[in-house]
């Protein structure tokens, strides 16, 4: 009965090393497919949020992997999607790596009309693999000099895509 036992374990255990052997080759893809996965991947798990509202006014914009999502609800039901031109892509790309996500919270806003309802205010959102970075609010149109560009970019790809 043990040996019966024994062959029949030693059996199974072979024939998944032989398994596993046929996932590995199968797995074994060009350097390049395995690279762009992970761009893809590391795309996806990025999400860029804008937003800026007081009382009479809302605004959400936020990116991901190749989307744009516009919305003027507060409650998000009604929220436009377009696709994230190319060219306007890579310069947003670019403008983002030029900021490191992490310092956000430490940025000063320029000006503090919000705080009496004399601008809107707003605020940026990095998330990365579950990894959130937001800044302190700042007065919508005047954000801290150092994401100055990218929520400019920001701007201009929603009025971009709005008049299309």
């Amino acid at each position: 009965m043990k040996l019966a036992l024994c062959i029949v374990l030693m059996l199974i255990s072979a024939k998944e090393c032989d398994k596993n052997k046929t996932e590995l080759s199968n797995n074994v893809v060009s350097s390049e497919t395995t690279t762009e996965i992970s761009e893809r991947k590391m795309q996806d798990s990025t999400r860029i949020t804008y937003q800026a509202s007081t009382r009479g006014f809302f605004m959400r914009i936020w990116f991901e992997g190749d989307s744009v999502m516009i919305s003027k609800d507060y409650n998000l039901k009604e929220v436009n999607r377009y696709a994230f031109p190319q060219e306007e892509k890579e310069t947003f790309l670019k403008l983002l790596s030029e900021i490191d996500e992490t310092n956000l919270p430490e940025l000063k806003a320029p000006t503090s009309a919000h705080r009496y309802d004399g601008a809107q205010m707003a605020w940026l959102e990095i998330t990365k693999d579950e990894e959130v970075y937001k800044t302190n609010i700042f007065d919508h149109g005047k954000p801290p000099k150092a994401i100055y560009e990218l929520v400019e970019k920001i701007l201009s790809i929603k009025t971009m895509l709005e008049n299309q």
